[in-house]
């Protein structure tokens, strides 16, 4: 992604420390099929997924298949995913708040499906969510 210019979007709690950003194109998994969707479309390495929180158990299978990185939108790194996210050296962001992206059913904010993301998981507490945007 390095045709891509990244702008802060979302903060929130670190869960797994690396020097390394992940990146990867977002996509919204709210439901144990929408994981199933992912893990079985051969994207998942290059995926940020997106959850609405730290209990979202259906997540496993997109950790134990790789997924590039996630996000919570609730949560906190001792809950369930954030303890399997460490466990599988997946960067893992919860508790995000975004300022800029699309409306889900229940009117949270998130970046569209297919948006550029970068999480900065080197602080060892504070995550960042950034977004890209092509340069011209």
């Amino acid at each position: 992604m390095s045709d891509v210019d990244f702008q802060l979007i979302g903060t929130g709690i670190n869960v797994y420390e690396h020097a390394q950003p992940a990146e990867g194109k977002a996509r919204w998994l709210d439901s144990p099929s929408a994981v199933m969707e992912l893990v079985m479309s051969g994207d998942i390495g290059s995926t940020i997924g997106i959850s609405r929180g730290g209990t979202t158990t259906f997540m496993a299978p997109a950790l134990a298949s790789g997924i590039a990185g996630l996000i919570t939108l609730q949560g906190a790194p001792e809950s369930h995913l954030g303890i399997l996210s460490r466990e599988f050296g997946i960067p893992c962001v919860m508790s995000v708040s975004f300022t800029d992206g699309v409306q889900t059913d229940r009117g949270e904010t998130i970046p569209a499906d297919g948006t550029a993301l970068r999480l900065d998981v080197s602080d060892p507490s504070n995550g960042r969510v950034l977004a890209g945007s092509n340069s011209a």
